[in-house]
């Protein structure tokens, strides 16, 4: 049992960020109150209302009461918990980094969230919200004091609390940068059809309340323009359509550019030593660490219009499962290829192959491509077309299904070159794996039943922290190819450990 005294509290403003994010939930009860107090008036369901309001007031004054940490030469010591009291020690030589993180209502009271970043398993063993920006400055200070072997001196509760700042890093190598412009620009590029879907759906939502109260039928403007002519009535409604077709292109691409925007705003990434730094966000602005010896791969995505103008976007698949959930850390967004290359090559372990070392996987990979692309598509079609004969129509989009999957072969190559395999995949969105052999956790030579009958194989190859859509799996490999690439990886990795035993 750790002897560190938990003294420190978070800053009170905490209690009043907690209410304000749950306030909310309490504002929709708030009708629900007043209908159960009707009879006392509306005076008396806003008084049942403050008195639910001061006991949610009450519940954060009480969680901020008994949350308490404390900081020593070699550990953190959190204790949280109103009956059964919890108390978390975290070892520095545990602690990644610390991350700091300032949302829109934090920033107002000039706080912030410090999670302690562990690599756990994506648990949040070390979170606290909120402290103030100096406070979290020198929690990080005293964590990074002692990685580099100083003594890791924290100030005492009094200079806490009076914000003496830390003193100001060096060592930082910018990487990567987002001015505005390309922060917008990435927003035009990140358009997706899904927002023209919810845009629709929203109007198609109004268009029943609106034929109802107003006789208003959005998609037949003539007649709510008054117009009796059906020639004039059906050009103006055609018009009308069209019109509301590309309002909902433009909303589309502004929900997408305020979205980008919203996260994206003053991306940074940067270089200190063993690990990468993060920084962006408009509203809530966060900064989150990367440690190099972590990231297990690399991929590189870029979608067709993107690829046609040369940008792409790098990630890096990493252990523990990080702040949102799972392992990918977004590198850079929205980037050239020579903007790439320095970062891989930051890493010591990485970068990007010339396209000629890649090789094709099996022709016969086009058969199974066709057979798995179109088989459940047509059997659909079919199925409907029983209840409803015009779904055959959708026939005529086979074919253009079949040549995507034609096309698969042509994008999915792959090579092993040193100490790096590298795969590449997909027709539309492509991306690039690149993968050191020593983050390879296990490889299996998977054949399906129509496989066996083709006589080709897959090379499934598992890594630490990577989820299975964005696993470097190369799809029909000829048998005999497969099986050699497989040995090949398990002689290099033997080799590796070898070398690192020696």
């Amino acid at each position: 049992m750790s002897n560190i005294v938990a003294d420190r509290r978070v800053h009170p403003g905490t209690i009043a960020i907690r209410f304000l994010k749950a306030a909310p939930r309490t504002i929709l009860a708030v009708p629900a109150i007043i209908a159960v107090a009707s009879n006392r008036g509306v005076l008396g369901g806003l008084a049942v209302a403050a008195a639910v309001g001061l006991v949610a007031l009450l519940f954060q004054w009480l969680h901020w009461r008994n949350f308490r940490y404390g900081v020593g030469a070699h550990e953190i010591v959190i204790e949280s918990g109103l009956l059964n009291r919890n108390r978390r020690s975290i070892p520095f030589d545990r602690v990644q980094d610390v991350d700091i993180e300032r949302a829109l209502l934090a920033r107002i009271f000039g706080l912030a969230k410090v999670r302690i970043e562990t690599g756990a398993g994506g648990k949040d063993e070390g979170v606290l919200d909120s402290v103030t920006t100096g406070e979290a400055d020198r929690l990080r200070a005293a964590v990074r004091a002692w990685r580099v072997g100083e003594s890791a001196v924290f100030p005492d509760a009094e200079a806490g609390a009076a914000g003496v700042a830390a003193p100001i890093e060096t060592g930082r190598a910018l990487l990567f940068e987002m001015p505005l412009s390309r922060v917008l620009l990435f927003g035009i590029f990140d358009f997706s059809l899904v927002y023209i879907g919810g845009v629709f759906a929203v109007l198609q939502t109004l268009d029943d309340p609106l034929k109802t109260v107003l006789g208003i039928d959005i998609y037949d403007a003539g007649r709510w323009m008054g117009i009796a002519d059906k020639a004039t009535h059906s050009r103006i409604s055609v018009a009308a359509i069209v019109l509301i077709s590309v309002l909902a292109i433009l909303l589309g691409a502004v929900t997408s550019v305020l979205r980008v925007l919203a996260r994206d705003f003053g991306f940074r990434l940067s270089a200190e030593g063993d690990r990468f730094r993060r920084e962006r966000g408009l509203l809530t602005r966060t900064e989150a660490v990367i440690a190099k010896k972590r990231v297990q791969l690399a991929y590189v995505e870029s979608g067709p219009i993107r690829r046609l103008f040369g940008w792409f976007w790098l990630s890096f698949q990493t252990l523990g499962e990080g702040n949102d959930g799972s392992g990918h850390q977004v590198a850079a967004p929205f980037a050239r290829r020579d903007e790439i290359d320095p970062i891989l090559a930051e890493t010591a372990r990485f970068r990007l192959p010339p396209a000629p070392e890649l090789v094709m996987v099996s022709q016969r990979h086009i058969i199974r491509a066709l057979i798995r692309t179109l088989s459940l598509p047509t059997v659909a079609i079919l199925v409907a077309s029983i209840a409803w004969r015009p779904a055959l129509f959708l026939l005529v989009l086979l074919p253009l299904l079949g040549i995507l999957a034609a096309l698969e072969r042509r994008f999915h190559r792959y090579a092993l070159d040193g100490d790096l395999l590298f795969v590449t995949r997909g027709v539309l969105k492509q991306r690039l794996f690149v993968v050191p052999v020593s983050s390879m956790q296990s490889m299996n030579v998977v054949r399906g039943w129509l496989q066996r009958r083709l006589g080709v194989a897959s090379l499934a190859i598992d890594t630490a922290g990577a989820p299975m859509t964005k696993s470097p799996r190369i799809i029909d490999l000829p048998l005999e190819a497969a099986q050699a690439l497989a040995a090949e990886i398990s002689a290099r990795r033997r080799v590796m450990r070898d070398a690192r035993r020696a």
